[in-house]
């Protein structure tokens, strides 16, 4: 999941105990170019200093924690830094209430204002748990809903990239609402886990799922017979092969999961995100040849003569980029998921499959993945429990075009569907 256009954080002046005062739940906006978003900050004071995190339903995030909390006499400075941007925070103290304005990136950008609210009790119990695949030390988060003896219960599979637990918080705390156990975890060699994921094969990445499958399912108050998987992009592609060598998987839900070759897919997604830059039929032909040779060198290991000879020749283009360094995990990435073919392993699933699609993905071709993955289920179980849902207008990760303040909006049928479809089985 990218978090470029959430990383905005929020502050507050310290009373004269020195800043003991702003510690606690504050609930508010952000407001930025007319636009408005609530938000709750959650301010706590620990051993080595303060900490905070913040939840917003509308950017589908839940204790996302900020990377620094300075409190002083004259005011408390708080900031995150994403994978794209830095913002910061910064305004004042007045009784209950906050406020302020923040920027991003050196850049004005808008104000913010909180009132302290109540701490109200989360409708679900979560402890920490940790589970081993060989030397692998996996650590996360388990949510489950009180009163339910034997809760039907999902495992959350994580995308590509440096993908810890919060990634998949906001929709394990809805399904822990709805009376659904949620195993959330932090990938491998991220956050408390230990391991590469820098290094790391599909098979890998499969085996850590499927401890975390078995762990989940040994749970006393978790239903083993009704325990799934939820995989989003990386994690969706990689969903049929963890349901089929993973005893007891009940059920798959797969979103933006690839249903092409990887090669193909990184073509399309590569080519999404530069030829938007380029300004002529030429440029645009440029940029695929010079995209396909890239890709074709880093999946299918053509020597890079012709590769190095397109890099001088495009350089200069507004659409070029530099293939990555030599020692960068991108090759090793690359070599690894070209083996990976996902239709060969939708051909043996034999459970109840979700696909959830936004038709306006820009990283996953949603129609011809939906089209390839339903064929090859249909062909070879006919009788299999399919959902297919493209939703319209959403991208990636299932969000619509952003506000004018640029926060987006997510699409009104992506949880409905996910909770109706879980409440149907």
């Amino acid at each position: 999941m990218r978090l470029a256009l959430i990383i905005m954080l929020v502050s507050a002046l310290g009373s004269e105990l020195a800043g003991q005062g702003v510690v606690g739940t504050w609930q508010g906006y952000w407001t930025r170019a007319g636009d408005t978003m609530p938000v709750t900050l959650h301010i706590r004071r620990d051993s080595g200093g303060y900490s905070a995190t913040f939840d917003a339903d509308r950017l589908r995030v839940s204790g996302i924690p900020f990377s620094t909390v300075g409190v002083q006499r004259e005011g408390i400075t708080m900031i995150l830094r994403g994978d794209r941007t830095t913002a910061t925070f910064g305004g004042v103290q007045r009784g209950d209430s906050l406020v302020g304005s923040f920027v991003e990136d050196g850049a004005a950008q808008g104000a913010f204002a909180y009132t302290r609210a109540r701490d109200i009790p989360v409708p679900f119990e979560e402890r920490e748990i940790t589970f081993e695949n060989g030397a692998i030390r996996l650590a996360g988060s388990l949510l489950l809903p009180p009163g339910i003896k034997r809760a039907p219960a999902v495992v959350f599979i994580h995308g590509s990239g440096a993908e810890g637990r919060w990634a998949s918080r906001f929709l394990a705390t809805q399904l822990a609402a709805h009376g659904i156990a949620a195993l959330i975890f932090d990938k491998r060699g991220v956050g408390k886990s230990t391991g590469d994921w820098r290094q790391a094969t599909p098979a890998d990445l499969a085996a850590d799922a499927a401890a975390a499958v078995a762990r989940l399912r040994a749970e006393p108050r978790v239903d083993s017979a009704r325990t799934g998987i939820h995989g989003h992009s990386q994690g969706g592609t990689l969903a049929p092969m963890i349901a089929v060598q993973t005893p007891g998987v009940a059920f798959v839900i797969a979103s933006a999961a690839a249903g092409l070759p990887m090669d193909s897919v990184e073509i399309f997604s590569v080519l999404n995100s530069i030829l938007p830059q380029a300004r002529t039929a030429q440029d645009s032909a440029d940029a695929r040849n010079y995209t396909g040779e890239l890709v074709t060198v880093a999946y299918r290991g053509r020597p890079r003569a012709r590769l190095d000879s397109l890099v001088s020749a495009f350089r200069d283009r507004p659409w070029y980029f530099p293939p990555p360094a030599p020692d960068n995990s991108y090759w090793t990435f690359s070599r690894h998921y070209a083996q990976y073919q996902p239709l060969d392993w939708w051909a043996q699933v034999r459970v109840p499959v979700l696909l959830i699609y936004g038709s306006a993905d820009q990283r996953v071709p949603a129609q011809p993945s939906a089209e390839r993955i339903r064929a090859t289920l249909q062909r070879n179980a006919p009788g299999v429990d399919l959902t297919v849902k493209i939703l319209p207008g959403a991208d990636h990760t299932f969000r619509l075009a952003p506000g004018p303040g640029g926060w987006p909006r997510t699409a009104p049928d992506y949880l409905p569907t996910l909770l109706h479809w879980l409440g149907d089985r």
